[in-house]
């Protein structure tokens, strides 16, 4: 009977304990640099599935708007098909530090290979640097 009643009492406390952390979740102004590069990686890998480059651009810090303007992105993106083939789809983008900041890495997946794009953003969460690099090329058949 008294593990019964232990039970009972810690499925009682459950769902306080989730209301608890959503509370402090929400009531606190600050977010995780982590969740901030990720909503702008997201923003920007939205943008260029839509070939908005303008809106792609938007949460570039300045010093990145100034060397790699939309243009300029529009250019390598478009660019991107005449030497992978058509594009097929994105992979799930992943999120880890790298030299003190934080970096969103998506596969970008085309029919003769595989191009990471790479999202570096600063400690206030601005993007810093956009990298589109080639993982994997095949050979055409």
């Amino acid at each position: 009977m008294p593990i019964r009643s232990l039970t009972i009492l810690l499925l009682a406390a459950i769902p306080f304990a989730h209301a608890d952390q959503a509370d402090v979740s929400a009531s606190s102004p600050a977010v995780s640099a982590h969740a901030l590069c990720d909503s702008h990686a997201a923003t920007l890998f939205g943008a260029l599935e839509s070939a908005s480059y303008d809106a792609a651009t938007s949460d570039f810090d300045t010093a990145l708007r100034e060397r790699y303007p939309a243009a300029k992105l529009k250019q390598d993106y478009e660019a991107l098909p005449a030497s992978y083939g058509k594009m097929l789809g994105r992979g799930r983008p992943h999120s880890g530090d790298v030299g003190g900041h934080t970096v969103v890495m998506a596969p970008l997946i085309f029919e003769r290979g595989t191009v990471t794009a790479e999202v570096h953003c600063s400690a206030d969460g601005a993007v810093s640097d956009l990298r589109l690099l080639a993982t994997q090329i095949m050979t055409k058949p």
